[in-house]
C-alpha cells in the first residue's frame, strides 16, 4: 500500500470520526457507514498501517509511547522510570547539591507534545547559540519532585531519560518549576494537569552540566 493511499485513508477516517461525534451512539451516522464501507473495500490492514504516536521523535533514543516506558528503563522506589542514556563522571548528585541541567519536557497524554526545553530559541543567550542551563538545588522543593528524582545519582556529563508519574509532576496550580514561558505551551500543560480525568505523566530528557556540591 502506497504512502499516499495510507494518508488518504487516515484523512477519511478523521473526517468520518468527526461526523460521528455529533450523532447518536445508537444509530450509525454517515461517518460510521462510510468506515464500514472503507474497511470492507480496502481491508482492515490499511488502517493498521497508520503511524502510531510516539513521545519523542529522536531516532537516537528508544521512543516512549506508553506509561510503561520500556525494558531498558529502571523503576525507582518513587515510581519514576529512568533510562541511563549516558553515564557521567565524578561525584554523584545528592540532596543539597545545586545542579545546572539542560532538559526538554513532553506530555505523554498529548502524544509526546514538547511543552518546555532549554534548547528552544527563546531560552538561548541573546546573540549566541548557547542555551542557559536550568539551575536548582536538589531537595529545596523549587521544582517538581520527579525532576529532583531524575537527577539524584547523576554525575557531570550524564544524560537520562525519565518518565515522571502525575503524582510527582505538576499540581493544578503549577506552583513548581520549571514552567514554560510560551503561552501555548502553558495552555497545553494546563490541559492535563488541571483536568482530573487526564493523565499528567511527563517525559523528560535531562543532561547534567555542572554540580555545586553542598559544603
Amino acid at each position: 500500500m502506497s504512502a499516499m493511499a495510507i494518508l488518504c485513508a487516515y484523512l477519511l477516517c478523521f473526517a468520518a470520526s468527526s461526523c460521528c461525534a455529533l450523532s447518536s451512539p445508537l444509530e450509525p451516522c454517515a461517518g460510521r457507514r462510510f468506515l464500514m464501507q472503507l474497511t470492507s473495500t480496502v481491508g482492515v490492514g490499511v488502517l493498521s498501517t497508520l503511524p502510531a504516536a510516539v513521545a519523542n521523535p529522536d531516532p537516537a533514543l528508544t521512543t516512549v509511547s506508553t506509561l510503561n516506558a520500556g525494558p531498558d528503563f529502571t523503576t525507582l522506589a518513587s515510581g519514576v522510570k529512568v533510562k541511563e542514556v549516558r553515564v557521567g563522571a565524578g561525584p554523584p548528585v545528592r540532596v543539597g547539591d545545586t545542579v545546572s541541567v539542560q532538559y526538554s519536557g513532553r506530555c505523554l497524554n498529548l502524544n509526546g507534545k514538547k511543552f518546555i526545553s532549554t534548547q528552544d530559541a527563546s531560552t538561548r543567550t541573546s546573540g549566541l547559540a548557547i542555551s542557559e542551563p536550568y539551575v536548582f538545588t536538589v531537595g529545596s522543593g523549587a521544582v517538581i519532585p520527579g525532576l529532583e528524582q531524575a537527577v539524584l545519582g547523576m554525575a557531570k556529563g550524564g544524560y537520562r531519560r525519565v518518565v515522571i508519574p502525575a503524582a510527582l509532576g505538576y499540581d493544578a496550580a503549577m506552583r513548581l518549576g520549571p514552567t514554560p514561558d510560551n503561552f501555548q505551551d502553558v495552555r497545553a500543560l494546563e490541559s492535563i494537569v488541571k483536568n482530573p480525568n487526564r493523565d499528567a505523566s511527563l517525559l523528560f530528557d535531562v543532561q547534567l552540566e555542572r554540580i555545586k556540591l553542598q559544603r
